[in-house]
């Protein structure tokens, strides 16, 4: 069963990702989108601008997701100060999502994509899936795969220097 809802996800999303992925290039404007706050608010994409933000798309059932959500996790608190993330959960139930941080101990601004939307609009076709996302809104990196901590440290020391 879960095979199959992968091979699903992967096809629904790759049929999207190869018409948009010409737009979504390193350079290249974000692209906005609204979600709805943990606090219930109305929030866009674009209201953190004049702050860099790292979009890392992820679910739990997908194992990469989880070794590297602890590294998420931890960037978000360290430098919370200089760099929003947000965690981007790709259509799963609220309460999977609640529960499987409240167990790791993990504190994260989670986007619910409930419909795959925000997923089409950046063309995720695999995931975990990280685009940092400098002041002005620009694509600085976009790392399809989970990081490895010198990998995250490289493009968040970019990101926030540039």
């Amino acid at each position: 069963m879960k095979l199959i809802r992968i091979l699903w996800i992967l096809f629904f999303l790759g049929s999207v990702a190869s018409l948009q992925a010409q737009e979504l290039k390193v350079g290249k404007t974000a692209p906005d989108f609204t979600f709805i706050t943990a606090e219930g608010e109305s929030r866009k994409l674009s209201s953190y601008r004049g702050k860099p933000v790292a979009l890392h798309f992820w679910t739990t059932w997908c194992g990469p997701c989880i070794q590297e959500l602890p590294l998420i996790a931890a960037l978000s608190t360290a430098k919370a100060q200089d760099l929003t993330v947000l965690a981007v959960n790709c259509a799963e139930p609220d309460q999977t999502v609640s529960s499987f941080l409240e167990k790791r101990r993990l504190k994260l601004k989670v986007v619910m994509d409930k419909d795959y939307q925000i997923s089409r609009l950046y063309a995720i076709d695999a995931i975990p899936q990280t685009y940092m996302i400098d002041a002005a809104g620009i694509i600085r990196s976009i790392q399809v795969g989970s990081y490895t901590q010198r990998g995250l440290n490289r493009d968040v020391s970019a990101l926030l220097e540039g």
